[in-house]
C-alpha cells in the first residue's frame, strides 16, 4: 500500500508541475533551453550540468543531430535527458536516459553502454537501490524540473529496476555470443542502448489514478 500511495504521489506531482508550466504556455524542455538565445545539437543544458546539492546527481538535456543513424532512438525523439549517480570524487554512472518529444512529454527510459557517456560502470544491483524514494534538489531556474524529474524516477521505479536488469543480461550475452570480455563490450559501437522501456505520458498517471486518458494525437 505505501509503495502505490508514493507511485500516486509522485505520478499527481508530476503532472501538477507540468500543467503549472502549461498555463504560462510552457513545456518541460523550457526550464532546459527556454532561455537560450539559440539550441544546439550536442550541447549540454545547463552547460555545465545540474549537480543535486546532495552532489550524489547530476543530469543534462540534449540533442543529436536527427540526420544521425540512430535505430534505439524514439521516432519523436526531440532530446533527452540524461541521469548520472555522481560518486565524491565526481565519476559519473549513468542511471538512466529519458526521450523526450517536441512538446516536453517522455517517450521512452533507456540504458546506454559505457562507451556513449564514458560512464564508470555500476551493476544493475547497486543501481536500483533506493529508486522508489529517489530525490533531486536544486536551486534556481531548474529547480522544478529538478523536482519533476525526481518524480519521474519514482513512478518508472519498477520499470527502470527492470529495465537496468535487463541491461547486465543483454551485456551477458553479447559478450557470450561474441565471444569477448565486458570491456570490449562496452566500447563496441554497433550497441548504443542496451534496454529500454516505453513510457506513456501522462496517460500511466491518469489511468493509476483511475482517470481516463487521453491519446496523444
Amino acid at each position: 500500500m505505501a509503495a502505490s500511495a508514493d507511485r500516486e504521489d509522485a505520478a499527481r506531482d508530476a503532472l501538477a508541475r507540468q500543467l503549472r508550466l502549461a498555463r504560462q504556455g510552457r513545456s518541460m524542455l523550457y526550464p532546459f533551453i527556454g532561455r537560450s538565445r539559440r539550441f544546439e545539437i550536442w550541447q549540454h543544458y545547463p552547460h555545465n550540468d545540474a549537480v543535486d546539492e546532495t552532489g550524489r546527481w547530476q543530469f543534462y538535456f540534449h540533442a543529436h543531430d536527427r540526420a544521425e543513424k540512430n535505430s534505439a532512438r524514439h521516432p519523436q525523439e526531440h532530446g533527452h535527458i540524461h541521469l548520472f549517480r555522481r560518486s565524491p570524487q565526481g565519476l559519473l554512472t549513468h542511471l538512466a536516459g529519458l526521450s523526450l518529444d517536441a512538446r516536453g512529454l517522455p517517450l521512452t527510459w533507456f540504458a546506454t553502454n559505457q562507451w556513449v557517456t564514458g560512464e564508470r560502470w555500476q551493476a544493475a544491483e547497486s543501481l536500483v537501490r533506493g529508486l522508489s524514494a529517489f530525490e533531486l534538489r536544486l536551486r534556481g531556474p531548474l529547480a522544478g524540473a529538478a523536482l519533476w524529474l525526481a518524480d519521474m524516477v519514482r513512478f518508472y521505479a519498477v520499470p527502470l529496476r527492470q529495465m537496468l536488469q535487463q541491461r547486465d543480461a543483454a551485456l551477458a550475452r553479447h559478450c557470450m555470443r561474441h565471444r569477448i570480455d565486458r570491456q570490449q563490450a562496452w566500447a563496441d559501437r554497433r550497441v548504443a542502448v542496451w534496454s529500454s522501456v516505453p513510457v506513456h505520458w501522462p496517460q500511466d498517471a491518469l489511468q493509476m489514478a483511475g482517470q481516463p486518458s487521453r491519446s496523444r494525437s
